[in-house]
């Protein structure tokens, strides 16, 4: 690992943090879901229109945001996602009613995305070839921890406060932006491609990199065609049915979890303690995955990740008792989180720097329309079978339709350079 600098670890640590905080704004309402179905009159199909605002609002940020890292760069891009992200978060506290509590979600989840398209590319883009799918991974685990904090807050604050003082925390989000200003540099990259070549030196000299500008070549403009010509047609496919799926997996299962546990007779307060554990099944999850990505390689985990994780969602639809349901629950938590690490780590690698943030963003894209039908299903398919587990037929599906799909498409990526992977 001597290719691995402090100025990676200092880089990791500061994107990690607005990882964790991109999720804790997305995990409030999975804790608080039940309070705030039960004050603001909700049906549970209403409460998926709530829950799937943010998704949508996530298909828009990601393209958005992953086009304009391309253009004005992944810092600026990265502020600006902050500031969507922190701002209208905390605007739901003031909600009345699911129409503009779904407003709230939608803009905030804009910022959402498009921090995680601009972190992980960025990230991706100053990572050494034989460290990057696992730097990436633990990028990524900061996930989990941020939706601990979450399910911690709504567990503290909650019962006796209510719903609305949780989103306060929210505004935390904003603390970062300076951080992000002064310590994160802009991608090597994306400067020598926009002609800044002695900003990027300047860079490389105080970092102690060792980066080679004059592999940097690509200068032509880039073109959304060619996502869908030559060898970056199948990568495309691939990625996107894979998005696709393991968006539309994630929040449908997570966002709902807390209110299925109780739909099953658990308690509010103990539903949050048993998402507590299933959430903490996320943390080996990732770190599997991110010590296996660069030995095992990305397409081999990816697709038995999945394939895991969709075992784990039939068990759980089968399950009787409540240890049943903890056990499974974190067996999906386990593999589908450890997928997620995978999935940042290799949707950045397959594309070249003039598309990168683009192509990524555009599958994380495809990936939300997924996710705004997974939460708005399952509440649908509660709401009209009566039956709190039914939805995880179509969880434990889509799980294996990924897993099949990057088995026989995908690539092998590991110790490569971007700049080979590209050609």
């Amino acid at each position: 690992m001597k290719s691995l600098k402090r100025f990676h670890v200092v880089l990791l640590a500061v994107l990690m943090i607005g990882w964790a905080f991109d999720s804790m704004n997305s995990g409030l309402i999975s804790g608080t879901l039940t309070l705030i179905i039960e004050d603001l009159g909700l049906t549970a199909e209403e409460a998926g229109r709530v829950l799937s605002s943010w998704l949508l609002g996530m298909l828009i940020g990601a393209f958005a945001l992953g086009f304009i890292g391309d253009r004005i760069g992944r810092k600026g891009a990265s502020i600006i996602a902050l500031t969507f992200m922190g701002l209208f978060s905390w605007a739901s506290l003031a909600a009345t009613g699911w129409l503009d509590l779904s407003l709230y979600r939608l803009l905030a989840g804009i910022g959402a995305a498009g921090y995680m398209v601009v972190a992980s590319t960025l990230l991706a883009e100053y990572s050494p070839a034989e460290v990057r799918g696992g730097l990436i991974s633990f990028l990524e685990s900061a996930w989990a921890f941020g939706w601990l904090i979450a399910l911690i807050l709504a567990r503290i604050i909650a019962p006796s406060l209510g719903w609305r003082p949780v989103f306060n925390s929210s505004l935390a989000t904003l603390a970062l932006i300076p951080i992000i200003v002064v310590v994160v540099p802009e991608s090597i990259r994306f400067l020598v491609l926009k002609g800044r070549v002695g900003e990027a030196e300047k860079i490389i000299a105080e970092a102690g990199l060792d980066v080679d500008i004059s592999r940097i070549k690509e200068r032509e403009k880039a073109s959304l065609s060619e996502l869908f010509r030559g060898v970056y047609l199948r990568r495309t496919v691939m990625l996107w049915i894979h998005w696709f799926c393991i968006v539309l997996a994630y929040w449908g299962i997570f966002l709902w979890l807390p209110h299925i546990l109780y739909a099953r007779g658990i308690s509010y307060i103990k539903s949050l303690q048993y998402s507590l554990l299933i959430t903490l099944a996320q943390i080996p999850g990732y770190w599997s995955a991110a010590v296996l990505i660069d030995k095992v390689g990305r397409k081999k985990v990816l697709a038995s990740y999945m394939a895991l994780a969709g075992v784990g969602s039939l068990l759980f639809w089968t399950a009787t008792g409540d240890f049943e349901a903890l056990l499974w629950a974190s067996v999906i938590s386990f593999f589908n989180l450890g997928a997620w690490g995978v999935t940042y780590a290799y949707t950045p690698e397959l594309y070249p720097t003039r598309l990168r943030a683009t192509a990524s963003g555009w599958a994380n894209s495809i990936g939300r329309i997924g996710g705004i039908l997974g939460p708005y299903i399952a509440g649908l398919l509660i709401q009209t079978t009566g039956d709190p587990l039914y939805p995880f037929i179509l969880f434990a599906s889509v799980h294996f339709i990924s897993a099949i799909t990057v088995a026989i498409l995908g690539e092998e990526t590991k110790k490569r350079e971007l700049e080979e992977i590209s050609k």
